[in-house]
């Protein structure tokens, strides 16, 4: 991998190179007036449409609901609280640091810094202003993180594969020999796990969110997460996207994908069980209506069966054939969220309203 990531001297050809690791370098000038993948380009434009602030959201409700809630309940929206915040901080770093130094082309370069900044910027402050509107000693609540090994050891399923890439990229960086295919199946194996992420944890703690939401409780907590689903959907549509063409067109991915089948498939499924771990973890105390650990459970296989099949694999265990959680899709589609502005705040962002037409014909005279 060439390091003249910040000599411009070199002429680039972006539109004849391969997504990560193509021989000719990294990105150095971004240029965007023609691109190799439109697809891409079109994942990152309607990601900044989404662009919104945590703060634009009232918790006033939330920390009311909180203090009267049962110590069940805060066991469950605490503890769940503290993973999303744990897992958007792997997350908010994986894109811009593991990824972005095997970019080869500036759009997906763009699109994985575009993923970083929602994760931290937006994704992980949106905890921090949960947390600090709810909490009367915030500090102490983030410090529980450390102590809770069900958070710890789910994050190192991720932070494995990142931690691996990352090794590998400082070495190359330091002029160190490394085998281009190590290189590739690292990568490889960082986009599974990143899938993994997008895929099955966000969605099983965001339905653990939205119970609360259906209990007519921490509605501005559940406002901010239907915000943060719309945005991991789409992450999690593109890391299949890319997880899916990488290997049509590069074979080098092609043989990668092969030889870690039975390793990816593993990961899967330890991803699986430790979701089905944590149900239980979360639910120990007791449930909430309309959710517990059996049904949790059955939405991770429920789960699993769309988001491996979307990635060409087979799901190997059994899952019931529709949804335990049928309420979870009125908020997968925030459009069809029926939102009375004066009580409560609209999450309803509309994209691409600019339009680049104008007739001058019908402009009023001045």
């Amino acid at each position: 991998m060439s390091k003249q990531q910040y000599n411009l001297k070199t002429k680039t050809d972006y539109l004849n190179r391969k997504m990560f690791l193509d021989p000719a370098g990294p990105v150095t000038i971004q240029r965007f007036e023609e691109v190799k993948y439109n697809k891409i380009v079109k994942f990152e434009q309607e990601a900044r449409g989404f662009f919104w602030i945590p703060e634009e959201i009232t918790l006033t409700k939330d920390a009311n609901d909180f203090k009267e809630s049962s110590d069940t309940v805060k066991h469950i929206f605490t503890s769940n609280l503290l993973r999303q915040t744990a897992l958007d901080s792997l997350q908010g770093r994986g894109p811009t640091q593991v990824f972005t130094p095997v970019c080869s082309i500036p759009e997906l370069e763009s699109l994985m810094y575009n993923w970083g900044f929602f994760e931290t910027n937006i994704h992980s402050r949106s905890y921090s202003h949960i947390i600090r509107n709810i909490y009367n000693v915030p500090k102490d609540v983030f410090s529980t993180i450390h102590d809770t090994q069900e958070i710890i050891d789910m994050a190192s399923s991720v932070g494995t594969y990142y931690d691996a890439l990352h090794v590998i990229n400082c070495r190359a960086e330091l002029n160190e020999k490394v085998s281009e295919k190590e290189h590739i199946k690292a990568i490889w194996m960082a986009l599974n796990a990143s899938y993994a992420l997008e895929a099955f944890r966000f969605m099983v703690s965001f339905a653990t969110s939205l119970a609360m939401v259906e209990n007519r409780i921490f509605i501005g907590n559940g406002n901010i997460i239907s915000l943060i689903l719309q945005d991991e959907i789409l992450h999690k549509d593109w890391t299949a996207w890319l997880i899916n063409q990488v290997v049509k067109e590069d074979p080098r991915f092609a043989e990668a994908k092969v030889e870690c089948e039975a390793e990816v498939y593993a990961m899967y499924a330890d991803v699986i069980r430790e979701e089905k771990g944590w149900a239980d973890y979360l639910f120990k105390f007791g449930p909430v209506i309309g959710l517990n650990a059996a049904i949790l459970k059955d939405f991770v296989d429920y789960t699993a069966v769309g988001a491996l099949k979307d990635i060409g694999i087979k799901y190997q265990g059994t899952a019931p054939k529709s949804t335990p959680i049928p309420w979870f899709m009125k908020h997968v589609d925030t459009s069809k969220k029926q939102t009375a502005l004066q009580e409560n705040e609209s999450t309803n962002y509309v994209i691409g309203v600019m339009s680049d037409s104008l007739d001058y014909d019908e402009l009023p005279v001045l």
